[in-house]
């Protein structure tokens, strides 16, 4: 019996409202207002239970409002109905994503690849999922594929730089994260990455100018200025370094490796008194390696030996072997051309308690060569 005139009118008024209440509905999505596109989804599925946009427009709507449950619920509901609804899919291994199942995402996505194989976005999800997962091979592959299609994919881009950064491959990561800035000149901390990266293959000229640009940007940016003057102490040019330096203490508080640094510096310098409040800064927090050598190399410098062995009794207590930090600072003081300070070091050693872990003819040895 075909329907009376009255009830085609009442099924067309109930999907216009539908219609409307899912237009309604992914504009507040849009706008980021979740709790609301929430309610009004819920509203059309009230008229209408199967609706496949409403149900995925819920389960996007419940998962960024951390209604993970309801977003499960109604992603399998739009698979039972449709097991190769490309929202459904893509939303549910969102999802999986959102809880950390990272393998389990990735069999969705795949799912979904297999019926729309060029979707970079969700090329991209899985790329940047095998890359958390340590499959390096498998991601950077997937990344590459997207580069095909799309050679400036910036997030293409992003993921594949960031895994050269994770893998050493500095100088690949340098080429990929420069494309990136083709695209966009002023993100800060991709400048400040490509600074660090040129600093570790040494090329401090280029390191300094993606720092200078970092800080056009954001002149008291901590990582620029603490890079930039990496760059300076590099070559030699320590006052530089400290100036920089110092302008972050005007605005944070100081790190281990930046008083370290500082100490350093200054010991080049020859400020002696502020190298050693420098390296009294770190050791003040604790011990640490690079500050306790500092300062005895600068203790014999001053020629406060007794100092100088009650410090590296200090560096003893933590250190599993005496020779191999021996040898270090007998290195830093050739290198700096303070071989007599180290001559004389071990001959007040020898005067005083050595240690029971250094063995006293091996000083003796030592001293041999120095003096040779």
């Amino acid at each position: 019996m075909a329907d009376s005139p009255e009830q085609n009118e009442l099924q067309v008024t109930a999907n216009e409202d539908v219609m409307s209440l899912s237009k309604k509905a992914r504009h507040l999505f849009r706008q980021k207002k979740y709790h609301q596109a929430q309610q009004l989804y819920r509203q059309g599925l009230e008229l209408s239970p199967d609706n496949p946009y409403l149900l995925s427009g819920l389960g996007d709507a419940c998962r960024e409002t951390g209604d993970l449950v309801e977003a499960e619920q109604s992603y399998q509901k739009l698979l039972d109905l449709d097991p190769d609804n490309l929202f459904a899919l893509r939303g549910q291994g969102d999802l999986f994503k959102s809880r950390g199942s990272l393998v389990e995402a990735i069999s969705v996505w795949e799912r979904y690849l297999s019926l729309r194989p060029d979707d970079v976005h969700v090329m991209t999800r899985i790329a940047d999922a095998c890359k958390k997962l340590g499959k390096y091979t498998q991601a950077e592959e997937l990344y590459q594929q997207i580069l095909q299609i799309d050679a400036m994919d910036r997030f293409a881009l992003s993921g594949l730089a960031d895994l050269l950064h994770r893998t050493g491959r500095d100088h690949e990561a340098i080429a990929c994260y420069e494309k990136i800035l083709t695209l966009r000149h002023d993100i800060l901390h991709i400048l400040t990455i490509v600074g660090k990266l040129c600093w570790r293959v040494a090329d401090f000229d280029k390191a300094s100018r993606f720092f200078l640009k970092a800080l056009d940007i954001d002149p008291d940016n901590p990582y620029a200025l603490y890079g930039l003057g990496n760059c300076y102490r590099w070559q030699r040019d320590y006052a530089k370094a400290v100036e920089t330096w110092q302008r972050i203490l005007q605005h944070n508080e100081g790190t281990i490796a930046l008083y370290s640094r500082l100490g350093d510096a200054f010991t080049h310098l020859g400020d002696l008194s502020s190298a050693e409040q420098a390296y009294r800064q770190v050791l003040d927090q604790g011990y640490d390696r690079f500050a306790q050598i500092g300062l005895i190399k600068l203790l014999c410098d001053q020629g406060h030996f007794g100092r100088a062995i009650e410090e590296l009794n200090t560096l003893l207590s933590y250190e599993d072997d005496p020779w191999q930090q021996l040898d270090e600072l007998s290195r830093r003081f050739v290198r700096t051309g303070r071989r007599q300070a180290m001559i004389s070091f071990y001959h007040h050693l020898l005067d005083a308690s050595v240690p029971n872990c250094i063995d006293p003819q091996r000083i003796r040895q030592h001293l041999e060569k120095l003096e040779s």
